[in-house]
């Protein structure tokens, strides 16, 4: 009885993390097509964010489905990175 509760936080941690990765995913997308300061900034906070939300999660029960989830936040890292990287800086 003990664990239901930390599992309860996990899922809930765990859901938080997903729709944290899929909004900086959103947010890459428009700092992609819209490379004004303002939308990288948005972009870098939404990662950040995100990584705040996968590292939330301590279940070790939930570590398949963070692991995925890492995964795809690196993704997002790297488009990220493309972004940042690639934007003139005449800002």
């Amino acid at each position: 009885m003990p664990d239901e509760p930390t599992s309860m936080q996990a899922q809930s941690n765990l859901g938080e993390a997903q729709d944290s990765v899929h909004k900086a995913r959103r947010a890459v997308h428009q700092a992609l097509s819209n490379t004004t300061e303002t939308a990288v900034l948005q972009a870098e906070n939404a990662l950040l964010k995100a990584q705040n939300a996968v590292s939330a999660i301590a279940d070790r029960r939930m570590q398949p489905a963070v692991e995925e989830i890492r995964n795809e936040l690196a993704s997002v890292q790297d488009q990220f990175n493309q972004v940042r990287f690639q934007r003139p800086t005449n800002g």
